[in-house]
């Protein structure tokens, strides 16, 4: 299928006043996305609680939506407020024991990372990992797996842009009998993304999905599940449920969502990540030509390039004086293009990259 680029920008007018390359840090609403939410307003919750059935069916429509997405079973597939709720929520409910071995990369994004750290309280050893190489960041992760309790890691990494090799990693803890948890914040709704063989596949809908705040994705594969014993209790998961959900779902957002995951659906998912993917190589082809050092691998890339620069923080405002939209990372200028950019917004890019860089070195 084939996007009509033209048709696209009329749902995203914000896209006429910035060049913006910075859907890694917030992707942008769509024009119908407050109208989606208001209509649950008016139409569902108009009703009090009279409404239940249809917002209770609203999740189960949504389920199976991002079911096919995900390449997992509906009932697998669980509604917390983000990204971060759900590891902190998954790793307090799962079983640890003294010794046991907890592996992820030493630059992991802070919520990974500290829900890591909170298992050392309970025994666990923490085993973080220097990734020496991006080339290499999913070689360096499977050579550690062996001894592992536990693997945490992001699809893909929220400053070089790496996305690692789920497959490959999957593969090494199942031999191992690790438990594999993983933020895909920055890969679903960018890229392909085969959740199954995870035990934990966890994302938030504000980036990549374009879906706002307060509304996070846990998919939890069934045998993994019950092994869970939650610590924060309510109605929706009384003793001895294993479900991590405790109390309601944010369904404002869940209309917001569902509507846009409609309006995605329509332009089609593989023509969106073929599109992305096109951009993202247009990117890396024109950053090349300029003479700009890129960080992310070429043949591990989701949505995101990140660009070396000698002053990052200042080159970013530099852009943003230029009505460029873009975010620094350390050393890096993450670039993180979507389907609704252009051909010739990629060009534009480069060329100012290419001058403000060089008046900066």
């Amino acid at each position: 299928m084939t996007i009509d680029i033209d048709k696209i920008l009329r749902d995203f007018p914000y896209l006429d006043e910035v060049l913006y390359l910075n859907t890694a840090s917030t992707g942008i609403s769509w024009r119908g996305q407050g109208a989606a939410a208001a209509r649950f307003y008016d139409g569902m919750q108009s009703r009090g609680f009279d409404g239940r059935d249809d917002w209770r069916a609203l999740a189960g429509r949504v389920q199976l939506q991002l079911s096919k997405l995900l390449s997992v079973e509906p009932d697998e597939i669980g509604f917390v407020g983000s990204t971060t709720e759900a590891l902190n929520l998954v790793t307090q409910a799962m079983p640890v024991k003294s010794g046991d071995q907890i592996v992820f990369a030493a630059d992991e994004f802070p919520s990974l990372r500290q829900a890591m750290d909170a298992l050392q309280a309970r025994g666990a050893t923490l085993c973080p990992v220097d990734i020496t190489d991006e080339e290499q960041r999913t070689d360096i992760l499977c050579n550690a797996v062996p001894g592992a309790r536990v693997v945490g890691m992001s699809h893909v990494h929220w400053h070089s842009g790496t996305k690692v090799d789920l497959g490959r990693i999957s593969e090494a803890c199942r031999r191992e009998g690790a438990d594999l948890i993983v933020d895909g914040i920055q890969a679903l709704g960018a890229t392909p993304v085969d959740a199954s063989s995870c035990q934990v596949y966890a994302a938030s809908v504000f980036k990549w999905l374009l879906s706002g705040f307060g509304l996070g994705i846990v998919v939890i594969s069934r045998d993994f599940r019950r092994k869970l014993t939650p610590l924060s209790r309510g109605y929706a998961n009384p003793v001895p449920s294993n479900d991590i959900r405790y109390g309601h779902i944010n369904y404002p957002g869940l209309a917001a969502f569902g509507a846009t995951l409609d309006f995605l659906e329509g332009i089609g998912w593989s023509a969106i990540m073929e599109r992305t993917a096109m951009l993202r190589d247009r990117l890396i082809a024109g950053l090349n030509d300029a003479g700009v050092a890129i960080a992310t691998p070429p043949n591990a890339a989701a949505g995101i390039v990140s660009a070396r620069a000698r002053d990052a923080e200042t080159l970013v405002v530099r852009l943003q004086e230029r009505k460029v939209r873009v975010e620094a990372r350390g050393n890096l200028v993450r670039i993180s293009p979507h389907f609704y950019n252009t051909e010739s917004e990629i060009d534009r890019f480069c060329e100012i990259f290419a001058e403000l860089g060089a008046k900066s070195s």
